[in-house]
């Protein structure tokens, strides 16, 4: 009896988990859900949401400095035009708020992850 509630409670964590998907292979955000920094610019963010079965019709909102970006779907990508300096980045599924900081240089490149494990959303670094 003991293996099998293990075994229940382990299938139900794996099962809201999402897996990373490389920005090459993920869908583009569409352009009726990317609200802002469109524009190419000095540097580049690359956003891109996990893919997976867990709270797949959910969108979650990206913001840039308090402005919202884009909205994500599973397993797509965003690309975002920034100037060099220091930006907020923040993601919600309409409840939490979840906020992080990157310093971005002239010609950079920043890559970062939305996933989410269990019921929390985070926003990490990635270099897929």
């Amino acid at each position: 009896m003991r293996f099998l509630i293990a075994a229940t409670v382990t299938a139900m964590l794996v099962g809201c988990s999402t897996s990373p998907i490389s920005a090459d292979k993920a869908d583009p955000v569409p352009s009726g859900r990317l609200y802002a920094f469109t524009q190419k610019s000095g540097s580049e963010l690359v956003v891109t949401r996990d893919s997976g079965m867990y709270q797949v019709g959910l969108k979650v909102k990206f913001y840039i400095d308090g402005t919202l970006a884009a909205e994500f779907g599973q397993g797509e990508v965003g690309r975002f035009g920034l100037k060099p300096g220091t930006h907020i980045l923040a993601i919600s599924d309409g409840g939490s708020l979840i906020e992080s900081e990157i310093d971005i240089a002239p010609g950079q490149t920043v890559r970062r992850r939305i996933s989410i494990s269990g019921a929390r959303y985070d926003l990490s670094p990635t270099s897929l």
